[in-house]
């Protein structure tokens, strides 16, 4: 089908495209209103037809987030991960992912409803209720590494979300993640250097070896 046009009024003009399926095996219809002359609107038409013919609109029937993690897992998930990453993201996603965005309209997320989510995450560490903890809301927050993990796994699956033409754009690209300390190195001083270069006479060479070479040039494993 190369595109119609609905007139819906004066110098308004609904733009009509219906290519392939959407997940429910309905034809997927995609729709545009214009407000412009007729010579325009099909220029318009023109110009929305190749959009979507190279991707660069989403699929005209949205689903929630639940049936999106259905598909994610089914497609990718359990195909491309391994066994405990993946079991460690269905925990992530069973416990506070889902039951915050599970009811969302996938391409209804916005980066504002993401950042109220980690804001919960910095006050409550569980947004699902659970039977053995009586439903009570635990007092300490999640750390902001663990945070930062629901955050790279959210932007990942909307990620692919896109890839699949499922959405236009990601929001969480317009998120800043939580920002983590990273942890304070210890090191020896230069009395503590020397003490240990001491201790070292009566030692194995290959110990004295690695030992001089890590003080004084700093290497480390990584």
């Amino acid at each position: 089908m190369a595109g119609s046009i609905e007139k819906r009024g004066e110098n308004t003009y609904r733009l009509v495209y219906a290519c392939g399926y959407n997940l429910d095996g309905s034809i997927a219809k995609y729709t545009k209103t214009v407000h412009c002359s007729k010579k325009e609107a099909e220029i318009e038409l023109a110009q929305f037809v190749t959009k979507i013919q190279n991707g660069m609109v989403a699929e005209p029937k949205s689903i929630t987030f639940k049936d999106f993690v259905e598909i994610w897992k089914r497609d990718y998930g359990t195909k491309d991960l391994a066994p405990g990453t993946y079991a460690r993201y269905v925990r992530i996603l069973e416990t506070r992912i889902l039951p915050y965005f599970g009811k969302f309209k996938l391409d209804k997320i916005k980066p504002t409803d993401i950042m109220k989510f980690y804001n919960m995450l910095e006050n409550d560490t569980q947004i699902k209720r659970l039977k053995n903890n009586r439903g009570e809301r635990l007092s300490k927050p999640l750390s902001k590494k663990t945070i930062l993990e629901h955050h790279r796994l959210l932007r990942a699956m909307l990620h692919k979300a896109v890839y699949w033409q499922l959405i236009a754009n990601n929001p969480a690209e317009r998120v800043q993640p939580p920002k983590t300390k990273k942890p304070k190195r210890r090191y020896y001083d230069d009395e503590q250097c020397k003490l240990l270069l001491e201790n070292l006479e009566n030692q194995e060479i290959k110990y004295k070896v690695a030992i001089t070479i890590t003080i004084f040039t700093g290497m480390r494993l990584r």
